[in-house]
């Protein structure tokens, strides 16, 4: 399921494959930081991950 949610592009399309009620006016003040962590969560931790991983491999190189 993971891998599913880290393929798709937006915050909306994760939310909907999780089966999280979008806002109708899309305002997700009123979501639960949980919920909104769950969304965010699966964007973010692959741009972190593959930030730090070219940020390493750079260094790496660097030092040879």
């Amino acid at each position: 399921m993971k891998e599913i949610i880290n393929e798709l592009n937006t915050k909306s399309e994760q939310a909907k494959e999780l089966g999280i009620e979008l806002p109708d006016d899309g305002y997700w003040g009123n979501t639960s930081s949980k919920v909104c962590g769950m969304i965010g969560g699966a964007e973010g931790g692959n741009f972190t991950k593959n930030a730090v991983q070219a940020f390493e491999e750079r260094l790496s190189n660097k030092n040879k």
